[in-house]
């Protein structure tokens, strides 16, 4: 069963709540939070999935896997 990093919003930015440790990242923007949830699921020891949940769409949900992103954040395609 893959690790789930959960990127949603909270009063004041966004957080990544790392459902194995029961961590909570807190970031002032959306970007943050997901570039950090990216780099941490490419280093993590085990399968990960990266949810992203959308400030005003309740429900809706964004999923990813490593293999997704073959490029770091911002690297020229």
């Amino acid at each position: 069963m893959p690790s789930i990093f959960d990127v949603s919003p909270f009063d004041g930015g966004w957080c990544v709540k790392i459902a194995d440790t029961g961590e909570v990242l807190f970031f002032t923007a959306r970007r943050q939070a997901i570039a950090e949830a990216r780099a941490l699921a490419r280093l993590w020891p085990k399968e990960v999935k990266v949810k992203v949940r959308p400030r005003r769409v309740p429900g809706l949900t964004e999923t990813w896997t490593p293999a997704d992103f073959a490029y770091p954040l911002g690297a020229p395609a």
